[in-house]
């Protein structure tokens, strides 16, 4: 049975491996290696560093479940008034099910109860999956080249109205 709970503490290190896997499936061949080798050794200090933030509250994390396995993570946050979608992953055998759009229905119902209208999201331009979402709900505010291990992307910043998905 497919739901979406909260992230409580005692699932976090599942999250952080659903989250480092979907990260290095969609990056595969457009990051360097290097990117994902510090990425896996920062795993621990990942772990702590979320369940610092599940305590402060200051972060919201949810778990996209089957049954008892995590496949998808949301994580958002709020920023002067203003939603961030720090992360939204599935894994691949759970993409093109409508499970990312209820993945955004839960941020954007969360950000309605705390009053905030708009959340901001930054893509690569290299990742081709996020263009079905950004072409039909954001709103394209700038671009900006940025450098990862020494590799350089363009990131664009989105913002999308809270309601649009919902």
């Amino acid at each position: 049975m497919i739901q979406i709970k909260p992230l409580i503490l005692s699932e976090v290190a599942r999250f952080v491996d659903v989250h480092l896997s979907c990260f290095k499936e969609c990056y595969h061949g457009i990051y360097a290696s290097e990117v994902f080798d510090v990425r896996e050794r920062k795993r621990l200090e990942r772990i702590e560093h979320i369940k610092r933030r599940l305590k402060a509250k200051d972060c919201f994390y949810c778990a996209l479940y089957d049954d008892d396995n995590i496949v998808g993570i949301l994580i958002f946050s709020i920023l002067d008034y203003r939603g961030l979608l720090d992360a939204l992953y599935i894994k691949k055998d759970y993409q093109n099910q409508g499970y990312g759009t209820k993945l955004l229905q839960v941020l954007e119902l969360e950000l309605q109860k705390l009053g905030i209208l708009e959340y901001i999201v930054y893509v690569s331009n290299l990742i081709l999956s996020n263009y079905f979402f950004l072409h039909r709900h954001a709103r394209k505010v700038s671009e900006e080249p940025i450098s990862i291990h020494g590799k350089d992307y363009i990131e664009n910043e989105y913002v999308v109205k809270v309601g649009d998905n919902i």
